[in-house]
Order: structure tokens, then C-alpha cells, then sequence
């Protein structure tokens, strides 16, 4: 593909958003910028220099910035918004799809989350607070933000399909291995969100609906896991994706206590192994 076809892509992916959630995105307040590997960081100055200049303070030059398959750019007040997609990997259309929803998602989250303001600036940036709470509401929007785009994303696209979760527990379980071995706050941003798009979690209304059905299944036979996903399941059901301070402090506190609860458990097997 070149860069006609993803931008056409790109399109028809915002069309959709258009139709069913109401926005209005297109060629005059959307941008596409394509990189591969060998050009990352040029292609990302590039970009930067002539629609974010802001974010030209991010890290980009640390290992491992540049590991996504495509990232949200957001435009300062009535600027245009924009996506750095990665081109060097072979894709299918569908795939494809998916990786535009869900970034256009990230877009219109931060568009609409917090009336208009961005949460991220606002309260994930905050020096004036200490290490430990803004560790917290770090981890916590962490997490919702890729729920929250995920979700969306799935609701959007009619490849995907909802399965029951007991054709899930494989993933489940890769998932919350991912608290020891590595990215711990998108593995259980990621259970959750299997949760949410089950067959279960689809046909709840009500959390009082939901419970019992996930209380059967791992790792939602957990107490703390169980809370958080009450605490999100309730949350979209009444709020849809409007958040405040509160609501992702408490993600973050909740989702320290099952990473701490987790690591003790590794190391309690490491010593009765020894």
C-alpha cells in the first residue's frame, strides 16, 4: 500500500466514527503521517515540527519509544488532530481498520472526556502533587485510556465477534501474566476489556446482571480484580467515556493493589521452590 491507500484508509475509518458516534472528522482536521523503521524519528519531527510542536518534548530519542503499531496525535484547542502509522508491517485490511478505530478513538476520547480540556495535561502532568499520587492517576489513566479506545474501537467494527469468556481464558491468563513479566497496566487494561466485549459483559445492563457471571471465571474470582471491573463496568454504563480525577484515581489505586498482590504471590512460589 502507499500512502494514498492509507490515508484512504484512514477516511473511511473516520467515516464511520461520522456516522455512528457523531463526530466530524475529515481531510481539513485529520492528518496521516507514514513512517518505517529506518525513518521513525525524522518521519516523527517531521510531523511534530509542522502540526505538534509540543510534542517534540517527548522522549522520542529512548529505546523503545517508537514500539507501537500507530499512535494519536491531538491538536491544541481547534487545531488538527493527526496519526503516526507504522507501514513497515505486513497487515491485512481488517487489522488495519481496527488500528484507525482505535486511534481515532484515542482522539475523540481526549476530545471528549473531560469537557473539552485535556486529563492527560491536566492532571498527569501535575508536579505540585506527590510521587505516589501521581504515580497513581498515571497508572490509572494508563489503563482506562486504552479500555476505553479499545472498546470503542470493537463497538465500531464489524469484524469483530463476542465471544463468551470461557473461550477466553487463554488470553485471560497471558494477560495477567503480563503483571510479572511485563507491561502490567495494559494487561489488565486489556482484561477488562475482554470482560467488557464478552458475550457476558454485552448482555448486562446492570452490574447486579453482570457479577455472578464473572465471578465464575479467572481472574474475576479475585476480589480486587472483581472490584475493578465493577468500578469500570458501572462507570460506561452511566458515564459513557466522561471521567474525573476520582474515578481514575481509584483505577490506579485498585490496579497497585492487585500488581502488589501479584508480585508477593511471585515471590512466595520463588521461595518455597528454593
Amino acid at each position: 500500500m502507499n500512502d494514498n491507500n492509507y490515508k484512504e484508509a484512514l477516511l473511511y475509518a473516520a467515516s464511520i466514527f461520522n456516522e455512528r458516534l457523531g463526530t466530524e472528522f475529515s481531510e481539513d482536521n485529520l492528518v496521516l503521517r507514514c513512517f518505517q523503521t529506518e525513518n521513525q524519528q525524522e518521519s516523527f519531527e517531521q510531523f511534530c515540527k509542522q502540526y505538534f510542536p509540543d510534542r517534540l518534548e517527548d522522549r522520542y530519542t529512548e529505546d523503545g519509544y517508537f514500539d507501537f503499531h500507530a499512535s494519536a496525535f491531538i491538536g491544541k484547542e481547534d487545531g488538527v488532530d493527526g496519526i503516526l502509522l507504522r507501514t513497515d508491517i505486513a497487515r491485512h485490511p481488517a487489522e488495519l481498520k481496527h488500528i484507525l478505530l482505535h486511534e481515532l478513538a484515542h482522539i475523540f476520547c481526549i476530545r471528549n472526556e473531560l469537557g473539552g480540556d485535556n486529563f492527560y495535561e491536566q492532571y498527569c502532568m501535575d508536579d505540585t502533587i506527590s510521587r505516589e499520587e501521581d504515580g497513581t492517576i498515571n497508572a490509572g489513566y494508563a489503563i482506562w485510556r486504552e479500555l476505553a479506545a479499545e472498546l470503542i474501537a470493537f463497538e465500531l467494527d464489524d469484524n469483530c465477534n463476542v465471544i463468551p469468556l470461557r473461550h477466553k481464558k487463554d488470553i485471560l491468563s497471558y494477560y495477567k501474566g503480563e503483571l510479572l513479566t511485563g507491561n502490567g497496566k495494559m494487561g489488565v487494561s486489556m482484561i477488562l476489556c475482554e470482560a467488557m466485549t464478552s458475550a457476558e459483559g454485552e448482555a448486562s445492563m446492570t452490574w447486579d446482571d453482570a457479577k455472578i457471571k464473572f465471578a465464575r471465571f479467572m481472574p474475576f474470582d479475585d476480589p480486587m480484580y472483581r472490584d475493578l471491573l465493577e468500578l469500570v463496568f458501572t462507570h460506561i454504563r452511566e458515564h459513557f467515556i466522561v471521567i474525573d480525577r476520582a474515578f481514575i484515581y481509584e483505577i490506579g489505586v485498585l490496579y497497585l493493589s492487585i500488581a502488589a498482590q501479584a508480585m508477593i504471590a511471585s515471590l512466595k512460589n520463588r521461595f518455597q521452590e528454593e
